[in-house]
């Protein structure tokens, strides 16, 4: 038994999904709808939304996605019966890097089991990823277009209200989530989504946000030095695309400079990504 909750601005995806999820679910759900025309943050959406669910199984979905899977909610209903599970999804990334940054920039670490349909030439684009026997994939954060969990661990471990917007409440609930149980992701079930996101100024400054507040999480024993300098290096660009002010780009670059992640080559590295950076 299923809680699907779904934070709504598009009538029409809502209604092609609703049909969807009755056609290929295959076990008893019930459908929270959260009409949600920018008036709350996600955060305070999904909240909303679980605090109304009647089962134990949550499913925190975007509206914009078509499930390919028959019978897809018994898939999930099983791997939620593991008592050692945090989240589920369907991408996301291993690995933790110093500096914010989606889970598909990191090189060498991120997953994905989602097919993608470009809005403006209708192509489609189909990722997966090899997973155990009982197809998953152990991962430490998750992208939010699906993320499945129990109740009682959403009770433990809510969205954290502090972020206003919709970006960077998947990294802070998975993230926090993976510190008492495990996250995993899975192929075993397929989803069609029709959006690729928007990775604008608003995105980032969320990013940066939440690194802000919830520094204690992303803590990390085991370090990867390769793919923090070039996961150092790609924050770089992005804080010069999304058009922060030099001050700003000196400031986040130097913030998240560390000799333990990056190594004192990758620290070398990071000293000429930060000059280049602020000169241009």
């Amino acid at each position: 038994m299923l809680s699907i909750i779904i934070s709504s601005y598009k009538p029409e995806n809502f209604a092609a999904l609703e049909k969807n999820i009755a056609e290929t679910s295959g076990t008893e759900y019930e459908i929270i709808k959260i009409d949600n025309p920018g008036l709350m943050g996600i955060c305070e959406a999904y909240n909303k939304g679980a605090a109304e669910a009647k089962f134990e199984y949550l499913l925190f979905l975007h509206e914009d996605v078509i499930f390919e899977t028959k019978n897809w909610g018994n898939i999930l209903e099983v791997y939620l019966k593991n008592p050692e599970m945090g989240c589920l999804g369907l991408a996301g990334s291993a690995y933790v890097p110093n500096v914010p940054c989606g889970w598909w920039m990191v090189e060498g670490y991120a997953y994905s089991h989602i097919s993608h349909i470009n809005a403006k030439t209708n192509s489609r684009s189909d990722y997966t990823f090899e997973g155990n026997d009982e197809g998953l994939r152990k991962v430490s954060f998750l992208d939010g277009v699906f993320i499945a969990c129990t109740k009682s661990r959403w009770l433990l471990n809510k969205f954290d209200k502090r972020l206003k917007g919709f970006h960077a409440y998947d990294i802070s609930f998975s993230i926090k989530m993976n510190r008492a149980s495990t996250n995993y992701i899975t192929n075993k079930i397929n989803l069609v989504h029709y959006s690729a996101g928007t990775p604008g100024k608003e995105w980032l400054t969320q990013l940066l946000l939440n690194r802000m507040m919830n520094a204690e999480f992303f803590r990390q024993e085991i370090v990867d030095h390769h793919t923090e300098i070039i996961a150092y290096q790609q924050f770089a660009k992005q804080l010069i695309h999304k058009q922060f002010a030099t001050k700003e780009i000196f400031t986040h670059l130097t913030k998240f400079l560390s000799v333990r992640r990056l190594g004192f080559k990758g620290t070398v590295k990071a000293l000429k990504t930060i000059y280049w950076s602020i000169k241009n």
